[in-house]
């Protein structure tokens, strides 16, 4: 199981357009559905009781954003058929920090939190003329949520958000704002810049986690992503049981 017996857990799920994106064995919509529906199941399987919070649509502005937190394979059921159901989001992203505030305020006991999202925060952008990035606007809420419950970050990411090929003109669109730009791959220089800067945002991604004490694992598109996530689980469980063994 991925969270202790009696623990209350929580789902979290980003459903932004920009998880409307993928270039191998799937879109990262769908790799964030089959994490949240392993978690859920894992998460069943220990007899925990399962809430959660949908983000990055319209229709999360009104009441019912927060589905609360119940036992039970057919309430996890009822949240993938949410996530299932729910309209494909337009225009801008989700406000992942204030989602991750809602979160905490559903919380009404320590537990685990699973926040699942591609992370795409246009703070860890590097600045074209000094190439620093900022610090992401999620990073304090998150810290304030690890402050009163275990997390978990679980980050979707397809290989082409690494790197480019070289694959001669390419017609790229946002997907969240709709924005088109022609880009020509065969561009040593380009590919390298995309490169390097993909690099710096995930340095960065990598240090708000780190900042924010919580745990962080990658999914990605083109991966066994099942095996990443026993794989975690395996040494999350292994961590937690040294840190409660007795020491001598």
């Amino acid at each position: 199981t991925i969270a202790d017996r009696e623990l209350e857990a929580w789902l979290l799920v980003d459903r932004s357009a920009s998880l409307d994106f993928g270039t191998a064995d799937c879109e990262k919509r769908e790799l964030a559905l089959a994490a949240a529906a392993a978690v859920g199941f894992l998460t069943a399987r220990g007899g925990n009781r399962l809430g959660a919070v949908l983000a990055g649509n319209p229709v999360d502005r009104v009441d019912g954003t927060i589905i609360p937190a119940r036992g039970g394979r057919d309430h996890l059921r009822a949240i993938l058929h949410r996530l299932v159901s729910a309209p494909r989001a337009e225009g801008s992203g989700a406000d992942l920090a204030a989602a991750i505030e809602r979160l905490g305020r559903a919380m009404p006991r320590r537990g685990l939190a699973v926040v699942i999202s591609d992370w795409l925060d246009p703070s860890l952008l590097p600045d074209r003329r000094t190439g620093e990035v900022g610090r992401p606007s999620w990073e304090q809420p998150l810290r304030r949520l690890a402050l009163r419950h275990d997390v978990l970050c679980v980050e979707v990411l397809d290989p082409r958000e690494l790197d480019l090929p070289d694959v001669g003109v390419l017609d790229l669109v946002d997907p969240e704002s709709g924005r088109r730009r022609e880009v020509q791959t065969g561009d040593a220089g380009l590919r390298a810049r995309y490169a390097e800067a993909a690099a710096v945002r995930r340095a960065a991604l990598t240090a708000g986690f780190r900042s924010a004490g919580v745990d962080h694992l990658v999914l990605r598109t083109d991966r066994d992503w099942l095996r990443d996530l026993v794989a975690f689980v395996t040494s999350r469980r292994d961590r937690v049981q040294a840190l409660r063994r007795p020491s001598a």
